[in-house]
């Protein structure tokens, strides 16, 4: 699980409204696949709407710059974002997302969310995660920052009531498959840079074992 705050500058979330303001959309069932179909509820930009590239272009450059995006989720590569909005009724019942997605296809392996709308303009909507033998999680974040959340964690959206939820989800890819040792990776990620910024300190040697974990465990 991570949080992103302000993934997005306030000039990129207004343009991205703006645009959804004008968008032309379809039905969101039919990017879903499976038993998904019958539980999803909204609508997201269609992908024939010559403006979409701009969409794409903002949150590209949004992603691009994000440290942590980089560093803790190691990308190797991520689908076109559905921008989409529910309105009052609209919801995502209880699913898994697909294992695989995207043209051309890649494994998705973490799930992100990247919210649109304030949240104290729409009522319901949270993000909802379901977690064996722990209970539910649900996540609503102010608009501009992002979740991501292991792809094969059953979620759902919760009912909206009032308002209009607007959201951007893609998916990753991570050079390393395995959770674990995407984690451990991150972790020494993180202590170089501290070995970095103790005076005297030698990272060299951190930095090796970083080097050879990668080397071992990469996975595209």
């Amino acid at each position: 699980m991570l949080t992103l705050p302000d993934l997005l500058l306030q000039t990129e979330l207004a343009e991205i409204n703006a645009l959804m303001d004008a968008a032309e959309f379809d039905d969101g069932r039919a990017t879903a696949r499976g038993i998904a179909v019958a539980a999803k509820s909204n609508r997201q930009v269609s992908r024939r709407w010559p403006q979409v590239a701009r969409l794409d272009a903002i949150l590209e450059a949004a992603l691009r710059r994000c440290r942590p995006f980089r560093e803790v989720l190691s990308p190797c590569a991520y689908t076109p974002a559905m921008f989409a909005r529910y309105f009052p009724g609209d919801a995502y019942g209880p699913h898994v997302d697909a294992v695989m997605g995207g043209n051309p296809p890649i494994r998705q392996d973490i799930s992100m969310t990247v919210f649109l709308a304030p949240p104290e303009t729409y009522h319901g909507g949270e993000l909802c995660l379901h977690h064996p033998g722990s209970g539910r999680q649900t996540v609503k974040l102010p608009a501009g920052h992002a979740f991501a959340y292991p792809t094969n964690c059953v979620h759902e959206v919760l009912p909206v009531e009032s308002g209009e939820r607007r959201v951007a989800v893609l998916w990753v890819q991570s050079f390393f498959r395995d959770p674990d040792i995407r984690e451990i990776v991150a972790d020494l990620r993180r202590c170089v840079e501290a070995a970095k910024a103790i005076p005297g300190a030698d990272p060299l040697p951190i930095s090796k074992v970083l080097n050879n974990l990668e080397r071992k465990f990469i996975d595209t």
